[in-house]
């Protein structure tokens, strides 16, 4: 049985893998560099394998990977974010680079993993308060694109996602959503106000702000929820705490689409027709 812990080279998943690495569990951590990864996995106790979430095809060749090594999954911790940048930025494979990092990659792998799965698996997809931002059609991308917007967006589907496949698991699998809060990773270091317009008249206090917030106490409600988990289908705020959805997220359609819909959203970003739940 192995936990596996992605985009955790640095910052929120680096402090998550490790904790799970001293309480026992045997972990598996992802990244796109090699060298950086390499030398995680030697700090943290775990092994390493090279993947650029962002990449439909390599999320799918993880779960080949994994499965043709015949180990069961018995915690997944989706960690992996971020790419909220100020011009939109398209994948080799044609995706919108936040969409694909932060929605259909690792609800495709999450898909892909399904068969090696422990019957009681903990699953935990590390989302954002910032879902509350996007109040539009999640499956439609806005004309105008605003880096912060995109996340948001990419963050709700996400958390859409997370709550149909609770449903879809049941007892004893658990599946819940993380918002780790703020904290000075990598991925927030490269934040630009051109990405957060709203933020440009303040935004030297708010890099202050995010100067003093630690990835090592944004993990913990990743940690508590992958290893002692009290329930599932529950969004965790920053606190770890659980706390209600907006009723309009809680349209069991709404989630069933979410986790469907990476299933058949082609490679030029054009969205597919409305998948039937099931």
């Amino acid at each position: 049985m192995i936990a596996i812990v992605t985009g955790a080279t640095a910052g929120i998943g680096w402090h998550t893998a490790r904790a799970l690495t001293d309480a026992g569990v045997e972990v598996l951590i992802t990244g796109r560099n090699t060298d950086r990864g390499v030398r995680a996995a030697r700090e943290i106790g775990a092994q390493f394998h090279q993947v650029d979430h962002a990449s439909i095809a390599d999320n799918l060749a993880l779960a080949e990977w994994i499965s043709g090594r015949g180990r069961k999954v018995g915690m997944l911790v989706n960690n992996v974010g971020g790419a909220v940048v100020a011009e939109r930025t398209v994948t080799a494979e044609g995706n919108e680079l936040g969409l694909a990092l932060n929605y259909l990659g690792p609800v495709t792998l999450t898909r892909a993993l399904l068969p090696t799965l422990a019957p009681d698996v903990h699953v935990v997809n590390v989302v954002s308060s910032a879902y509350t931002m996007y109040t539009g059609d999640p499956f439609t991308e806005p004309d105008r694109y605003v880096g912060i917007n995109a996340h948001a967006r990419a963050k709700q589907l996400h958390l859409l996602a997370s709550m149909s496949l609770a449903r879809r698991l049941g007892d004893p699998s658990r599946v819940n959503a993380v918002n780790p809060g703020m904290a000075w990773t990598p991925g927030t270091q490269a934040l630009t106000p051109a990405a957060v317009p709203a933020w440009r008249f303040i935004w030297p206090l708010v890099r202050a702000f995010q100067r003093r917030a630690s990835a090592d106490k944004a993990a913990r409600s990743s940690i508590e929820w992958a290893l002692h988990p009290t329930g599932t289908g529950i969004y965790v705020e920053s606190n770890g705490r659980a706390q209600p959805l907006p009723k309009r997220l809680t349209d069991p359609g709404l989630q069933d689409r979410a986790w469907q819909w990476p299933q058949t959203y082609h490679a030029t970003g054009t969205s597919p027709p409305a998948c039937p739940a099931g």
